[in-house]
């Protein structure tokens, strides 16, 4: 089993860093004959992330990875981050992690992603199960603030997204990978693409268009501070918007709907489609086709289209509110393009 490389990018995380870097130290990790490594980027901080990453990492010790704090010399953002990440690695025979500073990992969460890559060797990407919680504890147990239980905090949007990714898994396509726990075969040789926001996203296209299989791990749990209602959760969903928008002018965006099979082909375009979608007649027709095609094949679509669409009428509904965060995303596109560098205020 290879060794696992985990790239922790970091912008002004003081507020977390060091609960991240203990959540790792509490996780199991796969028993290798090389040492495991943590990689933690500091992307122009302004506070003490970098500090307090190096002294968190001196009262771990000794921990079951290596552990380096490294400025990024790409340009500003997460995209070069990554990048200054994957140069360090170099071409070792690595898998690698990439995990956001704020989230925490369960306990088997690394155990489970090396497992998945040993099952199948053409799985090339594997994302990570996410879970929303009211707060966490500070020692990075699976706990909530202050030693209270852990409180969940997920939406019925939440549990259909995570329906969705669980029955594209079973095909190898998986489409909306977790930027914050998600792996992939060094031998991939993924490289950001500088001005797309969305590395989840660029990180899929290029796995997807090589012929690899991607798929979602229930096992390798992560989870998340819920942004609290209001503005901050409004600005949270519409910056992940602007991002897809800009995943839409892909450079690549054509061999993504060109390569895989039949169904992989019909997936992405479905997704690429419904960013776009005007209307709800649009979107029903376009699922419809879709969820024919997955369930019966391309012969059967028109027969049971009818059916597919009341049961389509679900996702139409998440679809809806997407669609709303996209035409503002787009508006806001157009007038200035969103950089590659943001943050989101921790708790």
């Amino acid at each position: 089993m290879s060794a696992l490389c985990v790239i922790v990018p970091c912008r002004n995380e003081a507020a977390v860093i060091r609960r991240k870097l203990r959540n790792l130290a509490l996780c199991e990790w796969p028993r290798t004959a090389a040492r495991h490594r943590v990689l933690v980027i500091d992307d122009g901080s302004e506070d003490d992330t970098a500090l307090l990453a190096l002294q968190e990492a001196e009262r771990i010790a000794p921990a079951p990875f290596t552990l380096e704090v490294l400025a990024n010399a790409v340009r500003p953002g997460k995209v070069g981050a990554l990048e200054t990440a994957l140069r360090a690695i170099g071409e070792a025979d690595e898998l690698i992690v990439l995990s956001d500073a704020d989230v925490v990992l369960s306990p088997q969460a690394l155990v489970a992603l090396a497992a998945e890559f040993e099952r199948d060797a053409r799985i090339g990407m594997v994302t990570g199960s996410q879970v929303f919680v009211v707060s966490l504890a500070d020692d990075g147990a699976i706990a909530g603030a202050e030693g209270r239980a852990l409180a969940t905090a997920g939406s019925f949007y939440d549990r259909a997204s995570a329906f969705v990714r669980m029955l594209e898994s079973r095909f190898g396509l998986v489409f909306s990978m977790h930027g914050q726990l998600m792996a992939w075969r060094r031998s991939l040789r993924l490289v950001p693409t500088p001005g797309v926001a969305a590395d989840d996203l660029d990180l899929m296209l290029q796995a997807r268009v090589a012929g690899a299989r991607l798929v979602r791990c229930g096992a390798a749990r992560f989870y998340e501070v819920r942004a609290p209602r209001g503005e901050a959760r409004r600005q949270q969903a519409i910056r992940r918007a602007r991002a897809f928008h800009q995943f839409l002018r892909h450079p690549r965006i054509g061999e993504l709907r060109r390569s895989g099979s039949w169904l992989a082909r019909r997936q992405a375009g479905f997704y690429l489609q419904a960013g776009r979608a005007r209307g709800p007649w649009t979107a029903i027709a376009l699922g419809s086709i879709f969820l024919a095609g997955w369930y019966m094949g391309p012969g059967s679509a028109m027969a049971v289209a009818a059916l597919n669409a009341l049961l389509f009428l679900p996702a139409w509904v998440l679809l809806r509110i997407v669609r709303s965060r996209m035409e503002i995303a787009e508006a806001l596109e157009a007038r200035s393009p969103m950089g590659e560098r943001w943050e989101t205020a921790r708790r």
